[in-house]
Protein backbone atom coordinates (compact mmCIF):
# COMPACT_ATOMS: atom_id res chain seq x y z
CA UNK A 1 0.00 0.00 0.00
CA UNK A 2 1.53 3.37 -0.78
CA UNK A 3 1.63 5.90 2.28
CA UNK A 4 1.44 9.34 0.82
CA UNK A 5 3.53 12.59 1.89
CA UNK A 6 0.39 14.12 3.25
CA UNK A 7 -0.05 10.79 4.89
CA UNK A 8 3.74 10.71 6.81
CA UNK A 9 3.38 14.72 7.23
CA UNK A 10 -0.07 14.13 9.56
CA UNK A 11 1.81 10.64 11.25
CA UNK A 12 4.91 13.17 12.00
CA UNK A 13 2.90 16.17 12.86
CA UNK A 14 0.85 13.73 15.16
CA UNK A 15 4.34 12.47 16.66
CA UNK A 16 5.75 15.95 17.48
CA UNK A 17 2.44 17.20 18.84
CA UNK A 18 2.56 14.48 21.16
CA UNK A 19 6.42 14.72 21.86
CA UNK A 20 5.70 18.31 23.07
CA UNK A 21 2.62 17.88 24.42
CA UNK A 22 4.74 15.29 26.80
CA UNK A 23 7.48 17.56 27.09
CA UNK A 24 4.98 20.50 28.43
CA UNK A 25 3.48 18.30 30.83
CA UNK A 26 6.93 17.08 32.03
CA UNK A 27 7.70 20.87 32.44
CA UNK A 28 4.56 21.47 34.31
CA UNK A 29 4.73 18.85 36.68
CA UNK A 30 8.44 19.79 37.45
CA UNK A 31 7.35 23.19 38.50
CA UNK A 32 4.43 21.97 40.16
CA UNK A 33 6.64 19.51 42.60
CA UNK A 34 8.49 22.68 43.86
CA UNK A 35 5.93 24.39 44.43
CA UNK A 36 4.91 25.97 47.71
CA UNK A 37 1.13 26.84 47.28
CA UNK A 38 -1.13 29.29 49.86
CA UNK A 39 -4.47 27.69 50.54
CA UNK A 40 -7.08 30.17 52.12
CA UNK A 41 -10.63 30.17 52.82
CA UNK A 42 -11.92 32.87 50.56
CA UNK A 43 -8.62 35.77 50.53
CA UNK A 44 -6.71 36.41 47.75
CA UNK A 45 -3.46 38.07 47.12
CA UNK A 46 -4.05 42.21 48.23
CA UNK A 47 -2.29 45.44 46.96
CA UNK A 48 -1.56 48.27 48.75
CA UNK A 49 1.26 51.51 48.60
CA UNK A 50 2.60 53.75 50.34
CA UNK A 51 0.97 57.01 48.07
CA UNK A 52 0.64 59.94 50.48
CA UNK A 53 -1.96 62.13 50.99
CA UNK A 54 -2.21 66.51 50.54
CA UNK A 55 -0.62 66.49 54.19
CA UNK A 56 2.27 63.48 53.29
CA UNK A 57 0.98 61.08 55.23
CA UNK A 58 0.61 57.50 54.50
CA UNK A 59 -3.34 56.23 52.92
CA UNK A 60 -2.41 53.06 53.40
CA UNK A 61 -1.01 52.98 56.94
CA UNK A 62 -2.65 54.67 59.52
CA UNK A 63 -3.11 52.61 62.04
CA UNK A 64 -6.77 52.45 61.81
CA UNK A 65 -7.63 48.53 61.44
CA UNK A 66 -8.01 48.22 57.22
CA UNK A 67 -5.59 46.16 56.27
CA UNK A 68 -6.70 44.33 59.28
CA UNK A 69 -2.85 44.03 59.85
CA UNK A 70 -2.59 48.10 59.98
CA UNK A 71 -2.82 48.63 63.90
CA UNK A 72 -0.09 50.56 66.57
CA UNK A 73 2.29 48.52 68.74
CA UNK A 74 3.92 49.90 71.09
CA UNK A 75 7.17 52.39 71.75
CA UNK A 76 9.90 50.88 73.94
CA UNK A 77 10.63 52.17 77.57
CA UNK A 78 7.90 55.23 77.38
CA UNK A 79 6.25 54.42 80.36
CA UNK A 80 3.31 52.36 81.12
CA UNK A 81 2.88 49.09 82.84
CA UNK A 82 6.39 47.82 84.18
CA UNK A 83 8.56 46.29 81.48
CA UNK A 84 6.61 48.04 78.77
CA UNK A 85 6.19 50.87 76.70
CA UNK A 86 3.57 53.01 76.77
CA UNK A 87 2.50 55.31 73.71
CA UNK A 88 1.19 53.93 70.19
CA UNK A 89 3.50 53.48 67.70
CA UNK A 90 4.33 52.49 63.75
CA UNK A 91 5.41 49.19 64.35
CA UNK A 92 2.83 46.85 62.58
CA UNK A 93 4.02 45.05 59.89
CA UNK A 94 3.58 47.62 57.42
CA UNK A 95 5.89 49.70 58.47
CA UNK A 96 8.37 46.96 58.94
CA UNK A 97 8.28 45.77 55.72
CA UNK A 98 8.44 49.06 54.01
CA UNK A 99 11.50 50.25 56.73
CA UNK A 100 9.35 53.80 57.83
CA UNK A 101 7.99 55.37 60.48
CA UNK A 102 9.83 53.78 63.52
CA UNK A 103 10.17 50.45 62.43
CA UNK A 104 13.55 49.83 60.97
CA UNK A 105 13.57 46.33 62.44
CA UNK A 106 13.80 44.80 59.16
CA UNK A 107 17.73 45.10 58.30
CA UNK A 108 16.96 48.30 56.70
CA UNK A 109 15.69 50.07 54.11
CA UNK A 110 18.09 48.21 51.42
CA UNK A 111 16.92 44.73 52.96
CA UNK A 112 13.04 45.59 53.44
CA UNK A 113 10.84 44.06 50.73
CA UNK A 114 8.39 47.02 50.10
CA UNK A 115 4.74 47.19 50.17
CA UNK A 116 4.42 43.50 48.61
CA UNK A 117 0.64 42.03 48.21
CA UNK A 118 -0.67 40.47 51.33
CA UNK A 119 -3.58 37.53 51.27
CA UNK A 120 -6.78 38.75 52.50
CA UNK A 121 -9.81 39.67 51.64
CA UNK A 122 -10.80 42.60 48.90
CA UNK A 123 -8.29 45.53 50.22
CA UNK A 124 -8.79 48.95 47.78
CA UNK A 125 -5.71 50.56 48.49
CA UNK A 126 -7.03 54.53 47.06
CA UNK A 127 -9.94 54.42 49.57
CA UNK A 128 -7.98 52.41 52.32
CA UNK A 129 -11.11 50.09 52.93
CA UNK A 130 -11.50 46.40 53.42
CA UNK A 131 -9.04 44.19 53.53
CA UNK A 132 -10.22 41.69 56.37
CA UNK A 133 -8.23 38.75 57.62
CA UNK A 134 -8.52 35.47 55.84
CA UNK A 135 -8.73 33.24 59.13
CA UNK A 136 -7.60 29.85 57.31
CA UNK A 137 -4.31 30.50 56.08
CA UNK A 138 -2.35 27.43 55.29
CA UNK A 139 0.55 25.95 52.41
CA UNK A 140 0.70 22.85 49.86
CA UNK A 141 4.29 21.70 49.28
CA UNK A 142 5.22 18.60 47.25
CA UNK A 143 6.42 15.90 48.99
CA UNK A 144 10.64 16.58 50.10
CA UNK A 145 10.84 19.95 49.42
CA UNK A 146 12.63 21.95 51.56
CA UNK A 147 12.73 25.58 52.75
CA UNK A 148 14.21 27.97 54.54
CA UNK A 149 13.45 30.48 57.06
CA UNK A 150 15.31 33.46 58.55
CA UNK A 151 14.09 35.19 61.57
CA UNK A 152 14.46 39.15 60.50
CA UNK A 153 12.36 40.34 63.25
CA UNK A 154 10.96 39.16 66.95
CA UNK A 155 10.26 41.94 69.44
CA UNK A 156 8.06 42.72 72.23
CA UNK A 157 7.37 45.87 74.40
CA UNK A 158 8.35 43.57 77.31
CA UNK A 159 12.05 41.78 75.81
CA UNK A 160 11.53 38.94 78.31
CA UNK A 161 8.56 37.81 76.12
CA UNK A 162 9.98 37.13 72.98
CA UNK A 163 7.83 34.86 70.45
CA UNK A 164 8.84 31.11 69.61
CA UNK A 165 7.97 30.73 65.49
CA UNK A 166 7.52 27.20 63.94
CA UNK A 167 5.15 25.36 61.53
CA UNK A 168 2.70 23.12 62.36
CA UNK A 169 1.56 20.01 60.25
CA UNK A 170 -2.20 20.23 58.97
CA UNK A 171 -3.94 18.14 56.64
CA UNK A 172 -5.46 19.14 52.49
CA UNK A 173 -8.84 21.01 54.22
CA UNK A 174 -6.86 22.55 57.25
CA UNK A 175 -8.78 20.77 59.91
CA UNK A 176 -5.96 19.56 61.39
CA UNK A 177 -4.17 20.77 64.46
CA UNK A 178 -1.48 18.92 64.10
CA UNK A 179 2.08 18.58 65.51
CA UNK A 180 4.10 21.75 66.38
CA UNK A 181 7.94 22.07 64.77
CA UNK A 182 10.19 25.13 66.36
CA UNK A 183 12.25 26.84 63.92
CA UNK A 184 13.07 29.49 66.01
CA UNK A 185 13.16 29.68 69.89
CA UNK A 186 11.59 32.17 71.88
CA UNK A 187 12.12 33.14 75.69
CA UNK A 188 10.16 30.04 76.71
CA UNK A 189 7.59 29.81 79.61
CA UNK A 190 7.87 30.69 82.54
CA UNK A 191 9.36 33.99 80.93
CA UNK A 192 12.87 34.18 80.61
CA UNK A 193 13.41 31.12 81.20
CA UNK A 194 15.27 30.42 77.80
CA UNK A 195 17.58 32.79 75.13
CA UNK A 196 15.73 33.55 72.20
CA UNK A 197 17.21 32.95 68.61
CA UNK A 198 18.75 36.00 67.61
CA UNK A 199 17.46 37.84 64.55
CA UNK A 200 19.54 36.78 61.41
CA UNK A 201 19.65 32.88 62.21
CA UNK A 202 18.54 30.62 59.47
CA UNK A 203 16.77 27.20 59.17
CA UNK A 204 16.22 24.77 57.08
CA UNK A 205 13.25 22.74 56.91
CA UNK A 206 11.12 19.81 55.44
CA UNK A 207 6.94 20.12 56.22
CA UNK A 208 4.40 18.04 55.73
CA UNK A 209 2.43 18.49 52.16
CA UNK A 210 -0.36 20.73 54.22
CA UNK A 211 1.28 22.91 56.84
CA UNK A 212 0.59 26.23 58.72
CA UNK A 213 2.72 28.64 60.94
CA UNK A 214 2.50 28.99 64.93
CA UNK A 215 4.08 31.33 67.28
CA UNK A 216 3.56 31.15 71.18
CA UNK A 217 3.19 34.19 73.25
CA UNK A 218 4.38 33.60 76.34
CA UNK A 219 3.21 37.16 78.12
CA UNK A 220 -0.43 35.36 77.79
CA UNK A 221 -0.25 31.78 79.44
CA UNK A 222 -2.75 29.13 79.05
CA UNK A 223 -3.03 25.53 80.85
CA UNK A 224 -3.72 22.63 79.43
CA UNK A 225 -3.41 19.13 80.59
CA UNK A 226 -1.86 20.45 83.69
CA UNK A 227 1.02 22.36 82.07
CA UNK A 228 1.54 26.00 81.44
CA UNK A 229 2.47 27.28 78.55
CA UNK A 230 2.18 30.76 76.38
CA UNK A 231 -0.85 30.83 74.35
CA UNK A 232 -0.31 29.76 70.85
CA UNK A 233 -1.90 31.41 67.66
CA UNK A 234 -1.66 29.77 64.23
CA UNK A 235 -2.19 30.64 60.61
CA UNK A 236 -5.60 28.79 60.75
CA UNK A 237 -7.19 31.17 63.33
CA UNK A 238 -9.84 28.67 64.84
CA UNK A 239 -6.89 26.72 65.98
CA UNK A 240 -6.20 30.20 68.49
CA UNK A 241 -5.70 29.53 72.14
CA UNK A 242 -7.99 31.40 73.97
CA UNK A 243 -6.00 34.00 75.44
CA UNK A 244 -4.86 34.88 71.77
CA UNK A 245 -8.15 35.87 70.83
CA UNK A 246 -10.15 39.03 71.12
CA UNK A 247 -13.83 38.51 73.36
CA UNK A 248 -16.24 37.70 70.55
CA UNK A 249 -14.00 36.14 67.97
CA UNK A 250 -14.73 32.92 66.55
CA UNK A 251 -15.69 30.90 69.51
CA UNK A 252 -13.14 30.74 71.67
CA UNK A 253 -13.73 33.00 74.84
CA UNK A 254 -12.07 36.53 75.30
CA UNK A 255 -8.51 36.87 75.78
CA UNK A 256 -5.90 39.92 75.22
CA UNK A 257 -6.39 40.62 71.71
CA UNK A 258 -6.45 39.07 68.19
CA UNK A 259 -3.19 37.57 67.62
CA UNK A 260 -2.80 36.91 63.94
CA UNK A 261 -1.04 36.56 61.12
CA UNK A 262 0.06 38.27 58.00
CA UNK A 263 1.73 36.83 54.98
CA UNK A 264 3.16 38.69 51.91
CA UNK A 265 4.41 37.22 48.87
CA UNK A 266 7.90 38.40 47.24
CA UNK A 267 7.92 37.49 42.92
CA UNK A 268 11.40 36.62 41.79
CA UNK A 269 12.23 36.28 38.12
CA UNK A 270 12.48 32.82 37.36
CA UNK A 271 12.83 31.77 41.09
CA UNK A 272 10.15 30.07 43.34
CA UNK A 273 8.02 32.71 45.26
CA UNK A 274 9.36 34.32 48.65
CA UNK A 275 6.69 34.31 51.16
CA UNK A 276 7.27 36.68 54.55
CA UNK A 277 5.10 35.52 57.28
CA UNK A 278 4.93 38.01 60.33
CA UNK A 279 2.55 37.02 63.49
CA UNK A 280 1.54 39.62 65.69
CA UNK A 281 -1.30 40.79 68.25
CA UNK A 282 -2.43 44.37 66.90
CA UNK A 283 -5.81 44.87 68.21
CA UNK A 284 -5.64 45.64 71.91
CA UNK A 285 -2.01 45.44 72.49
CA UNK A 286 -1.93 48.81 72.67
CA UNK A 287 -4.43 48.88 75.23
CA UNK A 288 -2.94 46.18 77.50
CA UNK A 289 0.86 46.88 77.11
CA UNK A 290 1.52 43.59 75.76
CA UNK A 291 2.68 43.78 72.02
CA UNK A 292 5.01 41.16 70.18
CA UNK A 293 5.80 41.13 66.15
CA UNK A 294 8.06 38.34 64.53
CA UNK A 295 8.73 38.33 61.35
CA UNK A 296 10.19 35.46 59.14
CA UNK A 297 11.29 35.47 55.48
CA UNK A 298 10.76 31.85 53.99
CA UNK A 299 12.05 30.48 50.42
CA UNK A 300 12.46 27.34 48.85
CA UNK A 301 15.83 25.21 48.40
CA UNK A 302 17.90 25.35 46.39
CA UNK A 303 18.16 29.22 46.08
CA UNK A 304 19.54 29.16 42.47
CA UNK A 305 15.87 27.88 41.20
Amino acid sequence: MRISNRQVFAGRTWRIGLILFVACAVIATCTASHAQTLLGSGGSWQTWNLDQDSNQNFIDLNSNGYPYWDYPLLTFGNGGPVGYGGYPANKSIGWCMTSTGDCQGIGSALTAPGPLPFWGMTYNAGADSGGGIDPKMYFRASSGVTYQATLYLNTATNTQEINEFGWFETNSTGTLNGTKHVLFQGSGYPVGSLTPDPVGKVVNFTPTQYFGYYYEDVSDPERQNGLVHGCWAYTIFKFNDEDCTQAGAGTNVPGQGDHVFAIFLQQVPNRAPIYWIAGQDPTLCSEDGDCNLTVVKVRRLPLTD
